[in-house]
């Protein structure tokens, strides 16, 4: 039996190709899909604090604004309480990523241009306020080269808490929410008591081991909108949005006794110590005179600096509070 040939007809070769395409069409729009679950906006541009910082979302819609319910909150003036948001819109079978101004008072920029409504695309610059945000498609390691940016600039490398620059900025940047909101901010300062003798005694290696407990421990302690770092050597801040000077007071007593019952075992040794504290309230007194001996970051800082001292002085392992 002779097996005839089959020979490949015009429109065969035609079907073939749109096939193909189309093949390609939806694979492009399933990588589309699959990168949509994951979409960055990064700081390139804004407050020091915030530069460098990455924000990752998967849910259909994110908004941003200047009031705390938003997704993303910035604290500028120059922003509405709600900015703009940015959406996933589904089109035939095709999800596109949407910016929507909400109607604020100064605009919303994608590319230097005023915009109502913009699709996206990667690498845009959307500008709001101060603020300059990259919107990018995420992938895991772009995530964690941000990620790992972030935490070089931000971070402080022993302990993994705040570093200096960034906490200090960041208390003025908590100093002028509760000032505008006229709410209640207080800051606790802690330090190490006799560290060097741990130093000493033990080694700068068991020393830097206690600094990473002591971290631990204050990490710990604080609700999600507390924010901890560390001042330098064996100095570390936290900052408390709407607390007022008894709550810190407490607060700080709870992590000094919990530090005092904590031994750093280190070498078939038990390292103890003992922290003292100084705390302040933003706006201490009820009235406009008192409220105006606290009107800046320093005089918060060096009543908080001062409670600490007094702490020192009269026998350590003691929490103070500032005095009116």
């Amino acid at each position: 039996m002779v097996r005839k040939s089959r020979k490949t007809s015009p429109d065969t070769e035609e079907m073939t190709v749109v096939d193909k395409t189309k093949a390609a069409l939806h694979r492009r729009k399933t990588k589309l899909k699959l990168s949509v679950i994951n979409i960055m906006l990064t700081v390139v541009q804004g407050s020091e604090m915030d530069f460098g910082k990455t924000y990752n979302f998967s849910q259909h819609s994110i908004r941003i604004g200047r009031d705390k319910k938003n997704t993303i909150q910035l604290d500028d003036l120059k922003v509405s309480k709600q900015h703009c948001e940015i959406s996933v819109i589904k089109t035939n079978d095709l999800e596109q990523i949407v910016v929507k101004d909400l109607g604020s008072t100064n605009g919303t920029y994608v590319n230097n241009e005023l915009i109502r409504q913009r699709i996206l695309s990667s690498g845009d610059k959307i500008t709001i306020g101060e603020t300059v945000f990259r919107f990018n498609y995420n992938d895991e390691i772009e995530e964690e080269y941000h990620s790992k940016l972030f935490n070089f600039a931000a971070v402080d490398a022993l302990t993994g808490l705040y570093n200096r620059r960034y906490i200090l900025s960041e208390l003025e940047k908590q100093r002028k929410i509760a000032k505008r909101n006229d709410r209640v901010f207080s800051i606790v300062v802690i330090d190490i008591d006799d560290f060097k003798q741990v130093n000493d005694t033990f080694g700068h290696h068991a020393g830097d081991e206690y600094l990473k407990q002591v971290a631990f421990i204050i990490k710990h302690s604080l609700r999600e909108q507390d924010i901890s770092g560390r001042l330098g050597g064996e100095e570390f801040l936290i900052l408390l949005p709407e607390t007022n000077l008894d709550g810190a007071f407490h607060l700080a007593n709870r992590i000094r006794k919990r530090i005092e019952e904590t031994g750093l075992i280190y070498q078939n040794n038990t390292i103890n110590a003992t922290i003292s504290a100084g705390v302040s309230q933003y706006k201490l007194g009820t009235t406009d005179t008192a409220a105006s001996t606290i009107s800046s970051t320093d005089q918060l800082f060096k009543q908080a600096d001062g409670a600490l001292y007094m702490a020192k002085n009269s026998g350590k392992n003691k929490v103070v509070k500032a005095k009116i």
